[in-house]
């Protein structure tokens, strides 16, 4: 993706122009173009990555249908209400944070046929990178790694899962995309919440409650989106975090699994994960990887 997207941006009501320029240059986009969509302009010469398109929706606008005929990029509305209101500026800004998203996913060329959320806390960074390890590449799997840590150190645990293993391992931001063979490792200071789409929207404001991140959160969130596609595996660690959503997953039809007690630096966060009754797998990671791989297998078989 380009490091500063090209909005264009067309209005319907002119006297909006300042207002919805400010706040796509907040978000780091630079406006390519701004056009009143009652004037029949030649929209076919402006180089745009999308654009944003204000309508009132109060009529018929046949320049602004034929407009939006003739576009290939992503689009987001709006319908310009409220402008001067605190709650417009929130909800017009979380619109334009799933632009990068959106441009990346018209780009991807694969989607997973399953995502999986790996979930750790004390001793977690051993045990994901051993039960990665294992696993082959070419299993059309994307992975989302939630691991309580501090501030600072996702940076050093993106390198040893890149270095330790055949997945590439990338941080979350804004407008990244899930993708086959890389593990997306959120972070502990943005919250980051997976679209329908398969792009992430990351939040610059810190995660609710004790966990960082959380893992409640993001596992609930992938299950609603993925259902009987998503996964959850919740290895060692500390506190009960992803208790509350692994009952949402399994509802949702995914698959819970979690680390052998026996096998875990500290067993407390897998065998909260246990006593909801809907683990149906458990071992140490290399027995995870390869129950992983031969759940792949029969899958293709079938």
């Amino acid at each position: 993706m380009k490091d500063q997207l090209r909005i264009g941006l067309l209005l319907e009501c002119p006297d909006l122009k300042g207002i919805y320029n400010k706040v796509i240059v907040e978000q780091g986009y630079l406006v390519s173009a701004v056009l009143d969509c009652n004037k029949r302009e030649n929209i076919d010469a402006i180089i745009a990555d999308a654009w944003v398109v204000v309508l009132d929706g109060e009529g018929e606008n046949p320049a602004a249908e034929d407009w939006l005929k003739s576009l290939d990029v992503p689009v987001i509305f709006d319908d310009g209400q409220f402008v001067q209101d605190a709650n417009w500026h929130r909800r017009v800004s979380s619109k334009l944070r799933q632009i990068p998203g959106m441009v990346n996913v018209a780009s991807r060329v694969e989607v997973p046929d399953e995502v999986w959320v790996l979930a750790a806390s004390t001793g977690g960074p051993a045990a994901v990178k051993l039960f990665l390890s294992e696993l082959p590449l070419g299993l059309n799997i994307a992975f989302i790694y939630a691991q309580h840590i501090d501030q600072g150190f996702d940076v050093n645990l993106a390198q040893a899962i890149s270095k330790g293993t055949k997945f590439s391992a990338i941080l979350a931001v804004n407008g990244a995309v899930i993708a086959n063979n890389q593990v997306l490792i959120i972070r502990p200071d943005e919250q980051a919440e997976v679209q329908a789409n398969g792009s992430l929207v990351v939040n610059p404001k810190p995660w609710s409650g004790s966990y960082k991140p959380a893992i409640n959160q993001i596992v609930a969130n992938v299950a609603s989106i993925y259902g009987a596609k998503s996964g959850v595996i919740v290895f060692t660690g500390m506190g009960d975090d992803g208790k509350a959503a692994v009952r949402l997953m399994r509802q949702q039809g995914g698959t819970v699994w979690a680390q052998s007690a026996i096998s875990c630096t500290v067993s407390s966060m897998p065998d909260e994960v246990r006593g909801t009754g809907v683990v149906s797998f458990e071992g140490d990671p290399k027995a995870l990887a390869a129950e992983f791989v031969a759940r792949k297998q029969l899958s293709l078989r079938q």
